[in-house]
């Protein structure tokens, strides 16, 4: 593939990534008056989101295997596809249970289009240096999204609730795009078929290698904190905001986001990610607290820095530890998993953390949340032993071969 070519499928791979990221992120700001232009309780956002995030990890792993055996660029603009046509059913059939379906359309598109991104960013590039880079211009990419897409979901809502709707038709032009990228040929590429066993035995021995459960389940905790914290976060300053000045408030963690991941693309080499993801899950438990406290608009800014890169290290390094130990056989099944992990985290997040709010208070559902992601540390901190690593290693060689 030429260097122009890998620019394009790259460029293409990201913004698909991009619009991946807008399901549930454009609502938050809006969902009050989506709500009450639907005459439906401020909860029935909770179903959609609920709705979209059970597809999504039901289908992912599916779709992940899926894409080892048949490939990954159909299933990619498949899923744009789907993502849009799920997506913009309120534009032009506004009734709950068409929405509701919708989502779960939604759902499994987007089950077929992050893996996906993940999993041909890793067939293009060699282990490494490059392959390391173009993982964090993916977390980049993501961190981009999610700092806009709240956002301009507020902004969209200030203009027409069904703004906030449109902004999912964004799926089409990343289909075609996609449509055109060169698909570079896997290295496990052959000519016999591999059986169904002999892969389920793979994928077995590769979930028991400590990085990649590690990352998943980091993944989890992390998605049920970082939910948790963004649908608490307009409620820090008192009064609930909503609008353009909700989506505000979350601009410094996309920001920051984008801009330490952009520092770790320029860092391939690290070495110590164990202390530097104990030391990020540790940092977001501190921040947690704070935020708990805060009360003050520059307090809870400068929180959302801190939060930013706390998770451009965990997200870009659990992508990291997937991308390089995953074998290639395997891979579009781990990275389905791992994205299944965030969303299943997610999922849970944003009512539980809304829950416990009305049972126990803001403060202490934040105590909570510092807790959990303390308990992350402390799992990162002895499951990434060294030891016992180069044993999985090779027997996870010797099958596949």
């Amino acid at each position: 593939m030429t260097a122009k070519r890998s620019r394009y499928t790259l460029l293409a791979l990201l913004f698909a990534a991009s619009v991946a990221m807008f399901p549930n992120s454009v609502l938050f700001p809006a969902s009050h008056d989506v709500a009450v232009h639907l005459h439906q309780p401020t909860a029935f956002i909770g179903w959609l989101v609920s709705s979209y995030a059970l597809a999504y990890v039901l289908a992912t792993p599916l779709l992940g295997m899926t894409s080892d055996y048949l490939g990954r660029r159909s299933i990619l603009v498949g899923g744009l596809v789907l993502f849009v046509l799920g997506g913009t059913v309120p534009l032009y059939d506004p009734k709950t249970l068409p929405m509701v379906v919708g989502r779960v359309v939604m759902g499994i598109g987007s089950a077929g289009i992050m893996p996906m991104v993940d999993s041909l960013i890793g067939d293009a590039y060699p282990q490494g240096p490059e392959r390391r880079r173009a993982l964090a211009g993916f977390g980049a990419a993501v961190a981009v999204a999610e700092a806009l897409a709240p956002f301009l979901g507020g902004v969209s809502d200030g203009i027409n609730w069904r703004g906030v709707f449109a902004l999912y038709t964004l799926g089409l032009p990343a289909a075609l795009l996609t449509g055109f990228i060169s698909v570079p040929p896997r290295q496990s590429a052959r000519p016999e078929k591999v059986k169904l066993s002999d892969y389920a035995v793979s994928l077995r021995i590769a979930l028991r290698i400590p990085r990649l459960y590690s990352a998943i389940v980091g993944a989890v905790v992390f998605g049920v904190v970082y939910f948790g914290v963004c649908t608490l976060l307009p409620y820090a300053l008192g009064a609930p905001l909503s609008g353009w000045k909700s989506g505000a408030l979350f601009l410094p963690i996309g920001v920051s986001w984008v801009l330490f991941t952009a520092w770790l693309a320029n860092r391939p080499q690290l070495v110590r990610l164990r202390e530097v993801m104990v030391g990020s899950a540790l940092g977001l438990a501190a921040l947690t607290v704070w935020l708990a406290y805060a009360g003050h608009l520059s307090f809870v800014l400068a929180i959302g820095v801190g939060w930013g890169a706390g998770s451009a290290f965990l997200c870009t390094i659990f992508q990291w530890m997937v991308g390089d130990e995953s074998p290639e056989l395997v891979r579009g099944a781990m990275n389905g998993i791992l994205n299944a992990a965030y969303m299943f985290g997610f999922s849970f997040g944003a009512p539980l953390f809304m829950w416990l709010m009305k049972i126990i208070g803001f403060a202490s559902t934040l105590w909570w949340g510092a807790a959990a992601m303390a308990l992350l540390a402390v799992f990162l901190f002895v499951s990434l032993r060294p030891h016992g690593v180069t044993v999985l290693a090779e027997e996870l060689t010797e099958t596949v071969r």
